[in-house]
């Protein structure tokens, strides 16, 4: 899923929130009732092309150490990289795994049955990869990704896979199919369609793969000069407010909701955020994400176990008002909604068209439409309530364990990963 930058508007900031659902376990199969054939040994994974920083950390050890070409990693083995790296993990069996920036995956499984079937068993904890999977020698062998939400099992095909902070997973399927499982549900996601599941959540249905335009200069559809932050009063606080936010993603079946509280709103220098998702599932896991503008700190936290950590400045939100002076918008109405008159605004960024009824009297949007080639995303603002918050919402309580990021809650169920 596309995250629309919160820079410009609040109703770009919230489809990010729609992105962070709570956190609630693996998203692998069940265990298997065949036996495993025995092995014949465990092969090795061959660190191929490294560029930049690319870093490996052996299993059993806490140091990291910078990965070289024809590096051999076995089971057990983390490789990671950053801002600028890039690697391939060449197989034993022939598949690839490109891994992009930003990014991270965990070798699991290497075996080679004494009766040729082959398996390869990987999870990615953070960033993008592409898997390019040849067809494999029988049906007991597989080639399989496993993330913090999901797990996608394949046997020869071609798949980019994204994986956010909060562990959401997006799959997209280049060649062949690939099967989706999350919260012990599958789904297939054929050649030129994707899915998407948060840690805790079941698939979404394939669709047809959408693309952003590659643009990141909003366009202007009006040269009237009053911009987005004129619109909000960016640089003026209109002091303290709490609301909910119901989220309706094309193609859901039922409303997300969100709690939202911000202190000190459209200061751009003091401004904090708190946002607090419920557990959407039997077992889940609530999850609170504060964000501090002052010091440019945000937190990922749990709450059902206490833990939390740091985003780094790399995975953390966009600025929700920085960028807000560089849309242009077109006012085309003014309409009532819930009896606060509001003016209507519509503009175009990255690809999407966007429309928001703002507040006039409290310059507070009260609803707004997000759309693209995958549909129409609509956020109603509810239960608004103007007035001072405390402090202690915007911190992490002392009681609360800090985590190394990435952070992960332990779930109440788990999908055992194959042997």
């Amino acid at each position: 899923m596309t995250k629309l930058r919160l820079a410009f508007s609040l109703a770009v900031l919230l489809l990010t929130i729609a992105l962070l659902l709570p956190l609630a376990g693996c998203g692998g199969g069940g265990e298997s009732t065949t036996t495993p054939s025995p092995t014949i040994g465990t092969p090795s994974v061959t660190v191929s092309s490294p560029s930049g920083d690319v870093q490996v950390q052996k299993k059993g050890s806490t140091a990291w150490t910078n990965a070289t070409n024809g590096m051999k990693l076995a089971e057990g083995d983390t490789l990671k990289t950053g801002g600028d790296g890039s690697a391939e993990l060449r197989f034993f069996e022939g598949s690839v795994m490109e891994v992009k920036a930003n990014s991270q995956v965990v070798i699991e499984d290497l075996s080679l049955a004494a009766t040729g079937s082959t398996s390869v068993g990987l999870k990615q904890l953070l960033g993008n990869t592409v898997n390019r999977v040849g067809q494999l020698v029988d049906s007991a062998s597989k080639y399989e990704v496993d993330t913090p939400a999901a797990s996608a099992v394949v046997r020869g095909t071609a798949f980019n896979l994204a994986v956010k902070q909060d562990g959401f997973t997006t799959i997209q399927t280049a060649q062949g199919s690939v099967s989706f499982t999350a919260a012990g549900v599958t789904v297939t996601v054929n050649q030129g369609q994707q899915s998407t599941a948060a840690v805790g959540g079941t698939p979404s249905t394939p669709s047809t793969i959408t693309t952003a335009t590659p643009t990141k200069t909003p366009t202007p559809t009006t040269t009237s000069g009053e911009t987005l932050a004129d619109v909000y009063g960016v640089g003026k606080s209109i002091g303290d407010v709490k609301f909910d936010i119901v989220i309706t993603s094309p193609g859901a079946t039922q409303s997300m909701i969100e709690k939202v509280w911000y202190k000190d709103a459209w200061l751009t220098d003091k401004m904090k955020i708190r946002y607090e998702t419920p557990a959407q599932v039997a077992g889940g896991f609530s999850q609170i994400i504060i964000f501090d503008l002052s010091a440019n700190v945000e937190y990922l936290w749990y709450p059902d176990q206490n833990i939390a950590c740091q985003l780094p400045t790399s995975q953390a939100t966009d600025n929700p008002v920085g960028n807000a002076d560089q849309i242009i918008p077109v006012k085309v109405g003014t309409e009532t909604i819930d009896g606060k008159l509001c003016d209507v605004y519509q503009w175009t960024f990255e690809g999407s068209s966007m429309k928001q009824w703002v507040w006039k009297e409290k310059s507070f949007p009260i609803r707004a439409e997000a759309t693209t080639s995958g549909g129409t995303m609509i956020m109603e603002y509810q239960n608004i309530v103007f007035g001072p918050l405390s402090n202690s919402l915007f911190q992490i309580p002392s009681s609360v364990q800090m985590q190394p990021y990435p952070c992960y809650p332990m779930p109440s169920y788990a999908y055992p990963f194959p042997t």
